[in-house]
């Protein structure tokens, strides 16, 4: 009857926690405005109009060319933000690695409206990972070799820089940053691992460094944003530990130990109220729910039931849906349905690779790694595929962006495809 008593408050916590996303979300407007959407959870709960594929699938509205890399897309105010490297830039003279280009573009139609670019090498031949930040009228951008930019929204203006690697002493990752920038209240923070901190929050308006926490090896993922014992805070997942912060002081709130590779640690937190998921494949494999209580931190369940390789898992009724990695190959990946709070496994469906997963309202929207788009509903009953249709060629790691009546969906090689749902929408 304990064990009945636990599970059910659990199952009470975890009903709240996703009331107060919906409510969050929906405060948000129609914005995906940072990495993994307006919570960094992945999810718009309030929006249930992605329920269907149009006859013959979604229409495409346009096609872009912002350069090579994996990083994301945000859409704020009518235009969408994002990064890619280039060999030149028209107007630019030569730069012998080529140059990253942050670029705007006007969301309904692809056209540019700005774009900044800055000479910059590519770590391991990948581009840009991480994803812009728009909050405020500002953007904020870093690359694999540390620039971080903070932009002015509207015209593309250098605000601010500095480079973490040479302004901020820090030790870069072998394959460059790959964590986005999070805007925590007056600060925007990264991971710069190193001898001086893991993380860093600087003043968003101004860049001078705010607070430091903790030391050592920076991994690849993004810290997120939670909420415990009433202090609002930055959650991170380190190659030593998983850490909440406090946001305006750095102060630690709770950790727990992690001890993996950075590049077992490449998947962002999933905070769900007084509960954390994290997970991770190669090295570690395995996936962990954390139950925080104060500063006490414990484990609710581990195992293999849920290995993340580097794109992290969305929940929905009491459910984890993810891309289950046991060993980061494409043909050994599945996408996956458990138990949030037992770890059950409920079903896999293989075939889609190194996918990316977000939740529309109860639909999930997955983008495999070969460019196709599919629509499967969110129950644990079985896998119901509601629509498939390919949308690009080439290598797809980054996560497909549904905002206001269209789905954004990138390929490595920098061709962006805006897809038109609207009418889906209105009905």
């Amino acid at each position: 009857m304990a064990a009945e008593h636990r599970f059910a408050h659990a199952r009470a916590t975890v009903r709240v926690a996703l009331v107060v996303a919906s409510l969050c979300a929906a405060a948000g407007g129609a914005d995906w405005p940072q990495f993994r959407g307006p919570n960094r959870d992945g999810m718009l709960p309030d929006e249930t109009w992605l329920t269907q594929w149009p006859e013959g699938g979604p229409k495409v509205l346009w096609k872009a060319g912002v350069g090579q890399g994996y990083s994301g897309m945000a859409v704020s105010g009518g235009r969408l933000f994002t990064m890619g490297h280039v060999k030149q830039v028209e107007g630019e003279a030569a730069a012998p690695d080529g140059y990253d280009v942050v670029w705007c573009l006007d969301a309904a139609t692809g056209k540019q409206v700005w774009k900044h670019a800055y000479p910059c090498a590519v770590a391991s031949y990948y581009g840009p990972f991480t994803t812009p930040a728009v909050d405020g009228g500002l953007v904020f951008t870093l690359s694999q070799f540390g620039h971080l930019h903070c932009l002015e929204a509207s015209s593309g203006k250098v605000l601010w820089s500095t480079n973490t690697v040479d302004g901020l002493n820090a030790k870069r990752p072998y394959y460059g940053y790959a964590g986005s920038p999070l805007v925590a209240g007056e600060v925007v923070v990264v991971e710069t691992g190193g001898s001086e901190a893991s993380l860093t929050a600087l003043e968003k308006r101004t860049g001078k460094v705010a607070w430091r926490y903790g030391k050592g090896e920076a991994g690849y993922s993004t810290p997120v944003a939670g909420k415990f014992n009433g202090q609002a805070c930055v959650v991170a997942l380190t190659p030593a530990a998983v850490s909440a912060v406090n946001a305006a002081t750095g102060q630690e709130v709770w950790r727990h130990p992690w001890k993996a590779s950075a590049q077992s640690t490449a998947t962002a937190p999933l905070v769900l109220g007084d509960k954390v998921f994290i997970s991770g494949s190669e090295t570690k494999k395995t996936g962990i729910l954390l139950q925080v209580a104060g500063r006490a931190v414990s484990v609710v369940w581990q195992g293999q039931n849920m290995l993340n390789y580097f794109n992290a898992s969305v929940v929905h009724d009491g459910h984890l849906y993810g891309v289950n990695s046991l060993d980061h190959l494409p043909r050994n990946s599945t996408l996956r349905c458990v138990n949030l709070l037992t770890g059950e496994v409920k079903w896999d469906k293989e075939g889609v690779g190194l996918a990316s997963v977000v939740l529309v309202g109860r639909s999930l929207l997955v983008l495999t790694d070969k460019g196709e788009l599919v629509l499967a509903h969110a129950a644990p009953d079985a896998y119901k595929e509601l629509g498939r249709t390919k949308v690009l060629d080439g290598n797809c790691w980054t996560t497909p962006v549904p905002c206001d009546g269209k789905i954004y969906c990138r390929n490595h090689r920098g061709d962006i495809v805006c897809l038109d749902i609207a009418a889906q929408k209105q009905q």
